[in-house]
């Protein structure tokens, strides 16, 4: 009798966990479900903004704001600069929340004799489209611009 009764217990507890995973798993599965209806979001996000992108670098804007970009930095004209820019954006590392904040920033170190020479040197007709934007120059030091809310912006001074 006490094997049955020991038996019995155990089936029950071996039952009772049983549930408690079931719970587990269907918790688990929803918030997988939810991760990844995020996920899909943000993915169909950026595809919007790189075909956005692609259409503005067919038709010529990603030219001509590239030249925008060229003719500030040459002047060393911290407005011009700021007008061009999608807030917030990355400049050396930080992260800078609004055109207030830039134009705080000082312009020596935007207009650095290296950026100004790789951003001169940039053939803005030949620019192609990356995942994180269109980057003027080959390595750091660089700009990054791309389409925000449909309009083309820089992301980030490098």
């Amino acid at each position: 009798m006490k094997k049955w009764k020991l038996l019995l217990a155990a089936g029950v507890i071996a039952i009772a966990c049983m549930g408690c995973g079931g719970e587990e798993k269907a918790q688990t599965a929803a918030e997988a479900q939810g991760q990844s209806s995020q996920t899909e979001s943000e993915v169909e996000e950026k595809n919007n903004a790189a075909a956005d992108l692609e259409e503005k670098t067919e038709s010529g804007d990603s030219a001509a704001f590239a030249q925008q970009i060229k003719t500030a930095m040459a002047d060393k004209d911290l407005e011009a600069l700021a007008e061009l820019c999608a807030y917030p954006l990355a400049v050396n590392g930080e992260v800078i929340e609004s055109k207030d904040d830039f134009l705080k920033l000082n312009g020596d170190d935007i207009f650095t004799e290296q950026r100004c020479a790789v951003i001169e040197a940039v053939d803005a007709s030949t620019l192609e489209e990356t995942m994180a934007g269109v980057i003027m120059g080959d390595a750091t030091p660089n700009i990054i611009f791309k389409s925000v809310d449909g309009k083309l912006g820089i992301t980030g001074i490098n």
